[in-house]
């Protein structure tokens, strides 16, 4: 069984449109039709966007849904289908657009919006995200729980068996890393711009929620499965509930990774720009398969080989 893996916000890189439009014409009809609904140039997001330009939440969240969409459809076109759909926080809306949950127009609107509601509280937001590795998990849940006792601080990613993303406030970030440094792990701060999936972001989730409610949802034409509670969702009212929560609650990946896994999934393509969710999945995982759509399109004759 194949399951089809979505990135999320972290993925992004200048020139993120090239490999794929060069493959995939069709790619630039997709383009064109988001320009039309946004108002907004993304050729240049896909192709010129340097990566300070694409830090930025909205810039990082369209144009990481777009790719991804476009790396879906030169997939699907060649034959290679999904059994289940996933995806990593942001990457969840791109699971959902490619299961036809949500129309092309509803969910590059809905990741605007969903980036605009971030940006307008990241002036009261001083918040951080770090990734730490090398710590057990027992020992970190510990160590996040000392730190509670200080300010806001919540697991916001359970991403491999080696690293756990954690938000917090930004004023705890310096004592925090001292800590993990002094149990023998180590900290690498992340390419965002806010403490997603965390109280932190309360604000934002609940404005979101209200532009959640009022889009469509339709069931899944593949089997959908929730990084949020790491279970198959099949009624398109209860996508939509369990996504109200996202903003504010721990990405739970390398549970669903294990629930896939046990559903007999043998094959993951992460769909989208770069490779991280290829990259924590083969180090996780040495009998199963794990690649990034990026290198099928490059060497599109390992497209014919999985079939």
């Amino acid at each position: 069984m194949r399951a089809f893996v979505f990135p999320g916000q972290g993925s992004q890189y200048k020139g993120m449109g090239e490999v794929i439009v060069s493959k995939f014409e069709k790619g630039r009809e997709f383009i064109k039709k988001g320009e039309e609904i946004l108002g907004k140039d993304l050729y240049y997001l896909l192709f010129q966007a340097d990566d300070e330009e694409l830090k930025d939440t909205e810039n990082a969240q369209i144009s990481i849904l777009l790719t991804s969409y476009i790396h879906f459809k030169f997939l699907e076109e060649r034959g290679i289908k999904p059994d289940y759909v996933c995806g990593h926080s942001l990457g969840e809306y791109s699971s959902l657009l490619a299961s036809e949950v949500l129309s092309f127009e509803d969910a590059l609107i809905l990741v605007r919006e969903r980036a605009k509601v971030m940006k307008k509280y990241s002036h009261e937001i001083k918040g951080v995200q770090l990734a730490v590795m090398n710590l057990n998990l027992e020992n970190l849940e510990s160590l996040v729980e000392k730190f509670q006792e200080m300010g806001v601080i919540q697991i916001a990613g359970y991403n491999s068996k080696s690293q756990i993303v954690v938000s917090m406030e930004e004023s705890l970030s310096d004592s925090f890393k001292k800590e993990v440094e002094n149990l023998k792990g180590r900290v690498l701060p992340l390419k965002t711009s806010l403490p997603f999936h965390s109280p932190l972001m309360k604000k934002a989730e609940d404005d979101f929620a209200k532009i959640l409610e009022e889009t469509k949802f339709n069931s899944p034409k593949y089997l959908y499965i929730s990084s949020v509670i790491n279970e198959v969702i099949q009624n398109g009212d209860e996508i939509k509930r369990v996504l109200i929560n996202q903003i504010t609650r721990p990405v739970r990946w390398i549970q669903t990774i294990n629930k896939l896994i046990s559903f007999g999934v043998k094959e993951f393509y992460e769909v989208g720009p770069n490779k991280v969710l290829t990259n924590l999945g083969s180090r996780d995982y040495q009998n199963v398969y794990f690649v990034n759509s990026e290198n099928l399109i490059k060497e599109e004759i390992k497209i014919n080989e999985r079939v």
